[in-house]
């Protein structure tokens, strides 16, 4: 029973204050390389760290993970995880902003939704 309470307390301190993981990879899909899941929400103020990964066999053997809005440009390799932790700004203007591949811009971006603060979810 003390180990239950003590992993259901880590949980919740986890959850509290900590940082949020977002996994991202490249998916072929219909016509073309996707950054997916196509929509990620975050919160103005908020840590996020973004685990992005390029898993497919063929075509390029690294693609781009853009966002200008947070600064990040990254290239990534196949089979090499990219670990980017970042505060989204809490100045930055809520709505949706473009996660493209900024060396192959024929790929199909996903979107950056993001919230006011105190309005996640």
């Amino acid at each position: 029973m003390k180990h239950l309470i003590l992993v259901g307390l880590l949980f919740s301190l986890a959850s509290f204050g900590g940082v949020r993981e977002i996994n991202m990879q490249t998916e072929k899909k219909d016509d073309g390389v996707h950054w997916m899941p196509e929509k990620v929400e975050v919160t103005a103020g908020e840590e996020v760290k973004f685990v992005i990964k390029h898993e497919l066999e063929g075509g390029f053997d690294f693609h781009g993970f853009f966002i200008p809005q947070l600064k990040i440009q990254k290239e990534v390799h196949r089979h090499k995880a990219e670990e980017i932790t970042v505060q989204i700004p809490k100045d930055l203007k809520p709505g949706e902003y473009t996660i493209g591949c900024h060396l192959h811009p024929t790929h199909k971006p996903a979107t950056l939704v993001v919230k006011a603060a105190g309005k996640k979810g």
